[in-house]
């Protein structure tokens, strides 16, 4: 069970970054690309402070919704 949210969280986060971009691989001040895992946790546990991505148009970038929906698939199969 803790590979299959593994494998969600790591495809959620690929998926995540392709789809809205520049959330953990930004550029820094010098243009180089750089890995930022802070706005990366940010952007999992922001759905749990804000409102904005519980619209049915954004819940495909939302983490909990993405856990919760993966969750119940794994105990419904």
């Amino acid at each position: 069970m803790i590979y299959y949210f593994l494998i969600i969280t790591i495809i959620f986060i690929i998926y995540s970054e392709i789809s809205v971009s520049n959330i953990s691989l930004r550029p820094d001040s010098n243009g180089k690309i750089t890995f930022n895992l802070r706005s990366l946790l940010y952007f999992l546990i922001n759905p749990l402070i804000s409102r904005t991505l519980w619209t049915f148009q954004t819940l495909d970038i939302n983490y909990p919704f993405i856990i919760i929906f993966s969750y119940s698939i794994y105990y419904l199969v």
